[in-house]
């Protein structure tokens, strides 16, 4: 679910020859890596995000996940905010900080909407850090969800 919701559909899919649109994740081996129309797309991606398949084969490297690719560049973001949580907490709740612009440019926000998500992220700190003990992985989850009304930022 983190990796379509933070990355647009175009660094996970395209014809690349790694992932079909849906990208990686039991759907891929199911059923989406012959089959790259958009219902068959669509119903992969759904199960992927349904059912979490997509985060065990990005963790595992099977599933038709590999280590190069979009693959890659959403596990080095969900590194980055583990190392650097304390600093890119602290840059989320003040809108800016160069925690903050390298983060957004590995989870691939467009250059032109630094300044806007940063505001996003400050607006909604509360959301993404709803206590002191937040994990990177609770905040990486809740900004999902928050990003998914703002697939604009992405791309």
């Amino acid at each position: 679910m983190l990796a379509a919701a933070l990355l647009p559909t175009a660094l996970l899919a395209g014809d690349n020859g790694n992932h079909p649109m849906a990208g990686c994740g039991l759907a891929y081996v199911l059923f989406s890596n012959k089959d790259n129309t958009k219902p068959i797309q669509v119903l992969a991606s759904t199960t992927n995000n349904l059912w979490g398949t997509q985060s065990f084969g990005i963790t595992s490297g099977t599933s038709g996940c590999t280590e190069d690719g979009a693959v890659k560049f959403v596990r080095e973001a969900e590194l980055y905010a583990e190392i650097n949580l304390k600093d890119l907490s602290r840059d989320m709740a003040t809108g800016r900080g160069e925690f903050l612009e390298a983060f957004s440019s590995l989870i691939g926000v467009k250059d032109v909407k630094r300044a806007e998500f940063a505001r996003f992220v400050q607006e909604r700190y509360d959301a993404l850090f709803p206590s002191g003990s937040t994990t990177s992985t609770e905040m990486l989850e809740s900004l999902s969800r928050e990003m998914s009304a703002r697939p604009d930022f992405l791309g």
